[in-house]
């Protein structure tokens, strides 16, 4: 397992070098189309003139319910970096509470986080631009990744050599209508595009669709698609690769069939209709909508007079 990044050393010349790195760096704004293999992640979603599913998600407010809690958005973060770019961890800083958040006198604290020291800690970790998990996540992601390893048909997905990680995209429709992807995990003799997903979801073929559609990985797929499309890629399928994120860390690969990506061009096109003003923002902006009682909500005596 790789060694967890020491948390007190948050040297003030680190600091410095970050923010003369970010002095360096060359401006996004003029970013080209085509594929981007080194673009940092920060930088892709920075992007918010190109079109990405996430934003096509918030265009659809009945299907999706916005954000996520910050905790879950980190861990997946830090699960996708230790799978797809294990070399690119400097931004996480391993600490606990009860060895950081001490005392004055230097005893253990009841309430860590409630200590001058762990709030001294957080700050300077956040001015550095880094992300604090814990000891327990670590772990976590490493035997999460660990499961994708032992799972030969994941392990050839996700670790093969003839594929490249954490791959950006950006492409203009004949519109001029700009639209980007970043994908997980993107090959050069293979037909398919593989997205990695940590999830609570059971396994199995009803719980895994279930979770495809609560969270929109059939627009998902179809948004990379159409990108991959844009700039004649070949790739024509997706794969979604399922880890659970508690023991006994189960891993599925799964394939979308047509029906879903159909599915997902559907609500890809009513989602770009209403970004780009075409369609009222949500159903019932506008006039009045009629709600009708559905089936498993009749009163009882009616329920039995239609059956």
């Amino acid at each position: 397992m790789t060694a967890p990044i020491d948390p007190r050393d948050l040297a003030a010349e680190e600091a410095s070098q970050r923010a003369v790195d970010a002095e360096k760096e060359e401006p996004r704004e003029g970013i080209k189309e085509g594929l981007h293999f080194d673009l940092p992640n920060d930088d892709y979603h920075s992007l918010t003139d190109w079109y990405s599913s996430t934003q096509l998600k918030r265009a659809l407010p009945e299907q999706y319910k916005e954000g996520g809690s910050q905790e879950a958005l980190d861990f997946g973060k830090l699960f996708h970096g230790i799978v797809l770019e294990p070399d690119n961890l400097d931004e996480f800083v391993v600490a606990d509470p009860f060895e950081i958040g001490v005392k004055k006198d230097g005893s253990r604290a009841t309430n860590p986080t409630n200590t001058d020291a762990w709030r001294d800690f957080v700050a300077e970790t956040e001015a550095a631009g880094r992300t604090i998990i814990s000891p327990e996540w670590w772990e976590r992601a490493h035997l999460m990744r660990d499961a994708v390893m032992a799972h030969g048909e994941a392990r050839e997905l996700v670790f093969s050599d003839d594929g490249q990680s954490e791959v950006s995209a950006f492409a203009a429709d004949g519109a001029g209508i700009k639209h980007k992807a970043r994908f997980d995990r993107l090959y050069s003799d293979r037909a398919v595009s593989v997205d990695l997903k940590s999830t609570f979801s059971q396994p199995g073929e009803h719980h895994l669709t279930k979770a495809v559609i609560k969270y929109g990985y059939e627009l998902s797929a179809a948004h990379y698609l159409t990108v991959a499309q844009l700039l004649d890629l070949k790739v024509y399928d997706f794969t979604l690769v399922f880890v659970e994120k508690a023991e006994p860390y189960r891993v599925t690969v799964a394939d979308l069939d047509a029906l879903l990506i159909r599915r997902g061009r559907d609500l890809r096109e009513k989602a770009m209709d209403r970004l780009l003003g075409n369609a009222e923002p949500y159903d019932g902006a506008t006039g009045r909508l009629y709600l009708t009682c559905p089936n498993w909500a009749l009163p009882d005596d009616l329920d039995m007079e239609i059956h």
